[in-house]
């Protein structure tokens, strides 16, 4: 910038009132806004949707106390900058400010404040003008002199720094560059100077007073640097690239921090750029690495990109780019640790053992997506720990209930203030491998937003043909997920979005028999609440027969959390009678539990409407299972029969009497086998899901397979049930 030679700046300008630094003509400064006058000011003038450019404002130092609180505008000083704003940063912490970056153009005198709020306004000359200094000076042969000492000194202390630095290499070329009149205001910003020289040198406005203000502060410099060279002969180099990195620091007018604490952030960046390379992260990451510890190398330290480039890099160095445990691939052995962790749940343990064998045959096998679907409490989180320990992999759970963000799975991008990787990348941070067990809980619970849809951000991670690159917002590089285990958690697939189901093998986790929970209470629960409790078997002891008591009569659930917590209620009774010193063989109180029947007759008469209402009772029904049953006590209420008293049945049926198959079989054969009935008639096409049932159970009832509605009459009436034949059968098509 030729000292405002070529600048013609407005009459009226809007002043901006700076604490931090002195803005001089030709120079960049970053300074912070939070005062009301120039916040108003940044949202009138630079934030109205004009070109940032075409705006020319003007930069006053505030001479005034920066901590007084008085709302009157202080005394102004006389001499300013116009200046360009070239960015606007808005930020909300520590409190609501902007960032302003503003290049100085030339210096101006204000003639007469025009207005004091919302934002200072003032009638201004401009000065620096080319003809002013031919008119203040006969020709430039008088400054001939000052302007050739001036540069030697300049170019002498150029050349005392690192020319292959940009920054130094470009400054080279400014000095050949530029007119030898904009050169004092430029070098000045950038050596070491104080506020106070600075202002000096800004109310100096004619030419020859700035040459022989500026030419001591070169001095100076130059022999600073050679004391410093002398000191530190052996390290010349690293001198001479500090000392060209610490100018910039006074370019943006941020507080220098003691030459030690910069020689250690220096050694502190090295050591940085060392990890970085001996990593092994990948050849993309490694190359944005790079680049960045060379954007970090000539940052200032007091900026607040530095901690957050700093930050990036530090994560970077730390994720287990090819870091991984190995598998116990031992069948036999993981099958005694499942057997040992959890009862029942055979389904579940052969897909295991499955992964682990073609994992032992084939080693580059990709993680797969499973998905364990069930009731709260048959034990889906803790067999996820279970598998990690089989595999002898770290575990890491990630709870998904409630999540509403997207970026809680991808990470927030770094233009955002705490920005931060989503939760798959904090996790391979937390176990530092890159083969762990993740278990994705309660994955039908995902909430949305208008942060974004995080079940949508899920499906690049679950996706075994995709997550080897999954990339997430904060890393902006692929990471390799295809090694990872994910291990997912819910109890319904309904609210669980058809594209993220796809991608998931579903597992379904059934809720435990009567007999399973019976062996769970005593190999697991009861020791552990003992343990939990601090008494012993001789203190107390639960014979299976309580147990099951318990489990009919107060804790009729699918999992064995409200068991766990009954058990826990005994133990702690039995804990105080052991506390007071009056133990004796303690047996769990019996509580009576009443059963009744709710039973009615009807006179049916002719042309009388039948209306069915099934009371919810505060637990959802699922109305088509009972179709059968409701045609059957239909028929009974019209002809006077009774069922017999020991059938149970389930069915879907049509309006023309197919009977169709329903969910559920297996519990609902338990619930018939515990209630001592002994006829269960079912779906002619449910009879492969009798499978799943124990021996014991299916050789206590008889089974009736039934396709049509007559088959299930005649089944559930002694002497079966004859129907009236009719003229014309037709064959369904439904």
């Amino acid at each position: 910038m030729a000292a405002g030679s070529a600048i013609q700046i407005p009459s009226r300008l809007p002043l901006l009132l700076t604490h931090e630094g002195v803005l001089l003509p030709g120079s960049t400064m970053r300074t912070s806004v939070d005062s009301p006058r120039n916040m108003q000011l940044v949202r009138s003038r630079l934030l109205k949707g004009t070109s940032l450019r075409s705006t020319i404002i003007g930069v006053i130092p505030n001479t005034s106390d920066p901590t007084s609180d008085c709302d009157d505008l202080p005394s102004l000083h006389r001499i300013g900058t116009a200046a360009l704003a070239v960015q606007v940063v808005g930020s909300n912490w520590p409190k609501p400010h902007y960032t302003l970056l503003v290049t100085g153009l030339c210096r101006f005198q204000i003639l007469q404040l025009l207005k004091e709020k919302p934002y200072p306004v003032a009638e201004v000359e401009q000065l620096d003008r080319l003809e002013q200094f031919t008119d203040q000076h006969k020709s430039e042969e008088e400054l001939g002199e000052l302007s050739e000492q001036f540069y030697k000194y300049a170019v002498q202390l150029v050349e005392m720094l690192d020319m292959s630095v940009p920054a130094v290499a470009k400054l080279r070329r400014l000095l050949d560059n530029l007119p030898r009149e904009a050169l004092p205001d430029i070098l000045t910003s950038i050596i070491r100077t104080s506020n106070q020289e600075k202002l000096q040198i800004l109310d100096a406005v004619r030419l020859e007073e700035r040459f022989k203000m500026t030419i001591p502060l070169l001095v100076r410099q130059i022999e600073g640097l050679k004391l410093l060279q002398k000191t530190r002969k052996p390290k010349q180099d690293d001198d001479k690239r500090i000392v060209a990195i610490r100018p910039n620091r006074r370019i943006n007018h941020m507080p220098s921090t003691t030459e030690d604490e910069e020689e250690e952030d220096h050694d502190d960046v090295v050591m940085l750029e060392k990890k970085i390379r001996t990593s092994s992260m990948s050849e993309q990451a490694l190359k944005v690495c790079l680049k960045e510890i060379k954007r970090l190398k000539k940052m200032p330290q007091s900026m607040p990109e530095y901690a957050l480039t700093r930050n990036y890099l530090e994560l970077m160095v730390e994720l287990p780019w090819n870091k991984s445990t190995k598998d116990r691939l031992e069948i036999r052995a993981a099958r005694i640790v499942l057997d040992n962790d959890h009862y029942a749940m055979e389904k579940l343990k052969k897909r295991v053992l499955e992964y682990l064998a073609v994992r032992q045959l084939k080693n580059n096998l990709k993680g797969p997506i499973l998905c364990f679907v069930g009731p709260p409490g048959v034990g889906k989180t803790s067999v996820g720990r279970s598998i990690a320990k089989t595999l002898g992999r770290e575990f890491h759970r990630i709870a998904l209930g409630g999540v509403c963000d997207q970026s809680d799975i991808r990470g927030h991008r770094r233009t955002y203030v705490g920005s931060m990787p989503g939760r798959i990348i904090n996790g391979l941070k937390t176990v530092g491998v890159n083969n762990p067990v993740f278990l994705l809980d309660e994955v039908d619970k995902l909430g949305k937003s208008l942060q974004g849809d995080p079940a949508a951000a899920l499906l690049e991670v679950l996706d075994p043909e995709q997550n080897h690159s999954f990339t997430d917002h904060y890393l902006n590089v692929a990471f390799d997920l295809s090694q990872v285990l994910f291990i997912a958690t819910a109890n319904t697939t309904a609210t669980i979005p058809p594209a993220l189901l796809d991608r998931m093998e579903i597992i379904q986790v059934p809720g435990y028999t009567q007999e399973e929970k019976i062996e769970i209470a005593h190999r697991h629960l009861i020791p552990k609440q003992l343990e939990q409790h601090g008494l012993t078997p001789q203190q107390i002891q639960i014979p299976q027969v309580t147990t099951l008591d318990i489990i009919t009569r107060y804790t009729r659930e699918a999992g064995v959390r409200s068991l766990d917590r009954k058990l826990g209620a005994i133990c702690r009774a039995v804990a105080v009678k052991v506390a007071e010193g009056q133990h004796k063989e303690t047996k769990p109180d019996r509580a009576e539990v009443g059963e009744g029947e709710a039973s009615g007759s009807f006179d049916l008469l002719d042309n009388t409407d039948i209306h069915l209402h099934f009371p919810a009772g505060a637990v959802t029904k699922d109305g088509p299972s009972a179709g059968v049953t409701i045609v059957t006590c239909l028929a009974s209420l019209f002809s006077g029969r009774l069922v017999c008293s020991d059938v149970a049945m389930t069915g879907e049926i049509t309006l023309r009497g197919l009977v169709l198959p329903v969910g559920g079989i297996k519990d609902k054969v338990l619930a018939a086998h515990r209630a001592g009935l002994k006829r269960v008639i079912i779906p002619r096409r449910n009879e492969k899901d009798l499978e799943e049932i124990a021996a014991n159970v299916r050789q206590d009832l008889t089974f009736v397979t039934a396709s049509c509605l007559d088959e299930v009459l005649n089944a559930a009436f002694d002497g079966g049930f004859a129907a009236k034949p009719r003229v014309e059968r037709l064959n369904s098509k439904l």
